[in-house]
C-alpha cells in the first residue's frame, strides 16, 4: 500500500480547522495535561482543553477481555504499588481502579480509568483532535471503535510498534499515523519509515541531532518531538522548524509557539 505523506495544508486542517497566515508549530498536551492532572485521566483531558490545547495525546491499552482504555504503564506499581498489567485484567476489575490518587497529595484520588471510546468523545465534542497512541491491542480493535464512532477522518494513531502501523493502515487507509522513534535515527530507520510513510514522525527530542531532523524534513516528514517541557529547548526546535512538540505543559509551550 502506497501512502501518501501527510501535508501542512491538511494538518493544520485536522488541528486546528484553519489555515493560518503562517505555519507554527503545534502544541500537543501529553496524556492531557499531565503537569496539572494525572496523567491519561478525564481531569487531564479537560485541563487541556481549558488551556486551549488543539491536539491532546493519550495512552491506550487493552484489557484481557478485549476494552480499550486509557493507560500508560506496562504495569500498576507506579500507581497502585501492583504488578498486575492491564493486559492481565477484566474492564470490571480495571474501571475502579484510583489512578488519581497518587497525583499531587492526593489531590484526585478516586479518579477512574476512561474509556478509550470516552476519550475520543471528549476530545472530538470540544473540537480537539486525539492523538492515540497504541501501546497494545490489536489494529482490528481499534479501528472497530473508530468506524464505531465514525471518527477515522478526525483523530491521528501514533505507536512505536511501526507493525501495528502498518496493520491499523491496512484496515483503515485513511487513517492517519504517526511512527514514534527512540535512540539513533539510523539510515535503516529512515529506511523503514520512507517504506512505512507515516504522515509524521515522533522522536524522543534529546535523541535526534539536528542532522537526523533535517535529514526527515528533507524526506518530507512532519516531524513533532517528545517531551519538550523546557521553554529554552522548545524555542530552539521550533526556531529550527519542528512541526509540533509534545509537552507536560501545553499552556507554557503555547505562549512560545504564538
Amino acid at each position: 500500500m502506497q501512502r501518501k505523506l501527510f501535508s501542512w495544508v491538511s494538518w493544520l486542517t485536522l488541528v486546528a480547522g484553519i489555515m493560518p497566515a503562517s505555519a507554527e508549530p503545534i502544541v500537543i498536551a501529553h496524556r492531557g495535561a499531565s503537569a496539572v492532572a494525572p496523567e491519561n485521566t478525564r481531569s487531564a483531558i479537560k485541563a487541556a482543553i481549558e488551556m486551549g490545547a488543539k491536539v491532546i495525546e493519550f495512552d491506550v491499552r487493552e484489557t484481557s477481555d478485549g476494552v480499550l482504555v486509557l493507560f500508560h504503564d506496562a504495569d500498576l506499581k507506579r500507581f497502585l504499588g501492583r504488578k498486575e498489567s492491564i493486559e492481565s485484567l477484566r474492564w470490571d476489575e480495571v474501571k475502579g481502579l484510583d489512578v488519581g490518587g497518587w497525583f499531587e497529595g492526593g489531590a484526585f484520588a478516586g479518579e477512574t480509568p476512561i474509556l478509550f471510546e470516552t476519550a475520543l468523545r471528549l476530545c472530538l465534542e470540544h473540537g480537539v483532535t486525539p492523538l492515540i497512541e497504541h501501546k497494545s491491542g490489536a489494529p482490528e480493535n481499534y479501528a472497530s471503535v473508530l468506524e464505531k464512532l465514525d471518527v477515522v477522518d478526525e483523530v491521528i494513531v501514533q505507536s512505536f510498534s511501526w507493525t501495528f502501523l502498518r496493520g491499523v493502515a491496512e484496515v483503515l487507509p485513511n487513517l492517519r499515523i504517526g511512527a514514534l522513534g527512540t535512540k539513533k535515527l539510523d539510515s535503516k530507520k529512515v529506511e523503514q519509515l520512507l517504506s512505512l510513510r507515516p504522515d509524521w514522525v515522533g522522536w524522543k527530542y534529546s535523541d535526534l541531532s539536528s542532522k537526523a531532523f533535517f535529514t526527515l524534513k528533507e524526506k518530507g516528514f512532519l516531524v513533532a518531538l517528545w517531551t519538550v517541557n523546557d521553554p529554552k529547548e522548545a524555542a530552539k526546535w521550533m526556531s529550527q522548524g519542528v512541526d509540533g512538540v509534545i509537552t507536560d505543559y501545553p499552556d507554557k509551550m503555547m505562549e512560545i509557539s504564538n
